[in-house]
Formats: structure tokens, sequence, C-alpha cells
């Protein structure tokens, strides 16, 4: 008598159920973790770039972004906003009228060109 079952001419080179589950849930499981961890959102200092900035810090909240720091030509501190984005490990700042700058997120580090965020 034939089987019903579905013949598969490689049936043992398929991926079993649990691991195309376990592929498939890694992105939810990762963003998951991250928003519980608090996510990208919080504040972050100047570990690696020019002098200029080492006293800066970003803050990354709900999508907007605040950079501030002092003036390095003297008087009040300086502040800057604007916007960003992330997908995946890469995360864009974008500030009105200005080119976006894109970085890497890696664990606690936002690593740009030129300067490298660690969270506080």
């Amino acid at each position: 008598m034939p089987s019903s079952r579905p013949h598969f001419a490689h049936a043992d080179a398929l991926p079993s159920i649990p691991v195309l589950l376990g592929l498939l849930l890694l992105p939810l499981l990762i963003t998951v973790g991250l928003t519980a961890c608090g996510g990208i959102e919080g504040t972050y200092g100047m570990t690696e770039g020019e002098d200029v900035m080492k006293d800066f810090t970003l803050t990354l909240d709900g999508g907007e972004f605040t950079l501030a720091g002092p003036n390095p030509m003297g008087g009040d501190d300086v502040e800057f906003k604007g916007t960003y984005t992330v997908d995946g490990d890469s995360i864009s700042l974008q500030m009105a009228g200005e080119e976006s700058e894109v970085g890497t997120v890696n664990g606690d580090r936002l690593e740009f060109e030129s300067v490298v965020w660690t969270k506080q």
C-alpha cells in the first residue's frame, strides 16, 4: 500500500521544523531583547573621536536625538536636534537640511566614521 506522506528525494537534507522556526523567530527575539534591555534609547558619551566633541552627549529617545555639549567657541552650551532610525545594526541620524550620518550599532556602542559613542 503506498504511503500518503509526500515523498522528498532528499528529505534528510531539509531543515527540521524547530530549526526553521528558530531562524524565523530570531530577529523578533533580538528586537524583544533589545526592547527589554532599554534598547538603543538612552544617553551616550563620546569614547573615540575629535577632542572638540569629548564633553558632548548624544541622547536617543523615541526616534529623536539630541547632541549637546559645551560650545567649542565659548559661551553657552550648544544643542542639535534631529531624528534617528535603526534598521538591523545600522543607525542613521538626520538633522533638517543636513546629510544623514550612518553608523553601526555594536552592543552598547554607536560607531560612526569619525566618532564612537558608548551608552552611559
